[in-house]
């Protein structure tokens, strides 16, 4: 695997969302040291671990149904699950995840996936998730980036 040029004192985010709104209220929401990287589709989402997967990213929050920006009609297929079966090849235990899905059952299974792997996974349906509890969760994913870099 290559190795990447990390800035210890950023913490980049991944992102995976297709809803607009949704990603403007994160972008409100997420604030420096922290820079989030959006993506819009699971291919999207598969294609950015692939290259960037290690440790890149500090925290990673998921969406499941990502149906609303595919580029491709072969994403139609694709959701946060296939997603979360790449991210477990290939980014480290230690990054945590907050699965902020509002489709019950596929948080579920996203979530049982990664903790079956040993991943630190917080689930918090966007429609719950507040300013305030994300940055509770935000500061776990800092204190867990600086205990690792």
């Amino acid at each position: 695997m290559p190795h990447r040029r990390i800035e210890p004192d950023v913490c980049r985010l991944l992102v995976v969302e297709d809803c607009d709104e949704r990603i403007s209220r994160f972008r409100e929401w997420i604030l420096p040291p922290f820079r989030p990287t959006f993506v819009r589709s699971a291919g999207r989402a598969l294609k950015v671990l692939e290259l960037d997967g290690d440790r890149t990213f500090a925290g990673i929050l998921l969406d499941h149904d990502l149906d609303q920006s595919v580029a491709m009609a072969l994403e139609q297929q694709l959701s946060g699950l296939q997603v979360v079966e790449r991210l477990v090849h290939r980014v480290d235990r230690d990054v945590p995840i907050l699965i902020h899905s509002v489709n019950p059952p596929g948080a579920r299974r996203m979530a049982r996936c990664l903790l079956d792997h040993g991943f630190d996974v917080t689930r918090i349906p966007f429609d719950a998730l507040t300013r305030a509890r994300l940055r509770r969760w935000l500061e776990v994913v800092r204190e867990e980036w600086e205990a690792n870099f």
